[in-house]
């Protein structure tokens, strides 16, 4: 039983998870239904912030969600490398932001760009593998120039295209630069780099058309994701235990680090211990949700998503509760509704756990607060392209007060890659 486990752990259980996902779509909604709701999601503008779930349904959400993994494991799987705790944050991050503005053909022209860099530089693709997974939080530019300007699709699609290559060609070099422009306390570097891109982006765009976003949800799938999630943390922490049945002793390793960048808890306390973290941190997500009388959307079901993939690579329960707590109160204790803009917020503020657990807990409400009242901010400056828009926010929090901080508590010997 253990020997199968292990196995199931350790090559199948993500491709599982998501190939259950194309069936469930399948076996809720006809075929027809299904289709017109996938074109849909398709042809959307996609920018920030387009909530598939409401755009095509949760049948054809489903299958975006699964095809665009499915396709992100097979270029992983056609690279040669194998499930890390980085690639493990990337993939969950791509299955969250499928619900919400990725989906199967828009991040291709990103992917394109970067294999060209690669070709151009005569390096390997194994050295962008982060940034070409992560690269498609970019990819509303391609879907917005093709169907939310108003061309004519023999001019917007050729234009969408090219933009998204030549974005893509841009960020490895580029978002190699930024991180030490924060020192690592962001998890969301690319989202980090893409929002600058996608300022200079927006500035030009906007010279000839007004950008229009939009807001709009949908709830009423609320109850079973919110069951969904539960549900799969509880497996993937029974699996856990039933592959090492001593993984809490090794747990407290991934509880000691600070969680900057670059942090691999499979690295650090194995595959068991790391399963763990993102059960307990997919079980955290789901009581925030309940405590906070959160609804469930595509893009809140991104947010959680995101959250447990880098429980792999950062966030732990030490490092995350202190920023969290610290949005919260951004909120309680300003003119601010809790509306769907802090409510995103309040999950992706955990992209600056680091500062938290390098510098703190205080450190941690302090950024927690201060992103929280920024991210509205970088989204009117990047204009909506870069769906990572929190990890452009977290940048400059992270920039700002790791300087400041590391006045006052001279952080630890981790060192950034």
């Amino acid at each position: 039983m253990t020997k199968v486990m292990k196995t199931i752990q350790q090559n199948w259980l993500i491709p599982t998870i998501f190939g259950i996902l194309f069936v469930i779509a399948f076996a809720i909604d006809s075929f027809q239904n299904i289709l017109s709701g996938f074109v849909r999601i398709l042809m959307s503008p996609s920018i920030l912030v387009s909530d598939y779930l409401l755009i095509g349904g949760l049948a054809a959400t489903l299958l975006n969600v699964s095809l665009t993994v499915i396709l992100n494991l097979y270029l992983v799987k056609r690279i040669g490398l194998k499930m890390t705790g980085p690639i493990f944050a990337c993939i969950l991050t791509i299955a969250g932001f499928a619900f919400f503005g990725k989906n199967l053909f828009n991040a291709i022209p990103m992917y394109i760009g970067i294999y060209l860099y690669s070709k151009a530089t005569k390096t390997e693709m194994k050295n962008y593998v982060l940034v070409l997974l992560l690269s498609s939080g970019i990819a509303p530019i391609v879907s917005y120039l093709m169907f939310g300007v108003g061309l004519e699709l023999y001019f917007g699609m050729p234009l969408g295209i090219i933009v998204g290559m030549l974005v893509g060609f841009i960020l490895p070099a580029f978002n190699a630069h930024a991180i030490k422009f924060h020192q690592g306390y962001n998890l969301y570097n690319t989202g980090f780099s893409m929002g600058v891109i996608s300022m200079m982006l927006t500035a030009m765009i906007q010279v000839f058309v007004p950008i229009q976003r939009q807001s709009a949800v949908n709830n009423e799938y609320h109850m079973p994701l919110l069951l969904a999630t539960i549900m799969i943390s509880l497996i993937l922490i029974i699996v856990a235990f039933l592959v090492d049945k001593d993984v809490h002793m090794k747990y407290p390793l991934i509880l000691k680090k600070s969680g900057r960048l670059i942090t691999d808890f499979v690295a650090v306390a194995g595959k068991e211990a790391t399963m763990l973290n993102i059960g307990i941190m997919g079980l955290l997500s789901a009581l925030l949700v309940v405590g906070l009388n959160i609804k469930i959307n595509g893009p809140v079901m991104g947010a959680i998503l995101t959250v447990v993939g880098f429980a792999a690579f950062g966030k732990h329960p030490l490092n995350s509760i202190p920023v969290v707590v610290g949005a919260i109160l951004a909120v309680w204790l300003t003119p601010l509704e809790m509306g769907l803009g802090p409510i995103l917020a309040i999950f992706f503020v955990t992209g600056l756990a680091p500062l938290s657990g390098e510098f703190g807990p205080i450190a941690g409400l302090i950024a927690g607060f201060v992103h929280l009242l920024i991210t509205p901010l970088a989204l009117s400056f990047q204009g909506g392209f870069d769906l990572y828009n929190n990890g452009f926010a977290a940048g400059f929090v992270a920039a700002v007060l790791s300087s400041l901080f590391m006045v006052i508590k001279p952080r630890t010997d981790e060192k950034p890659i």
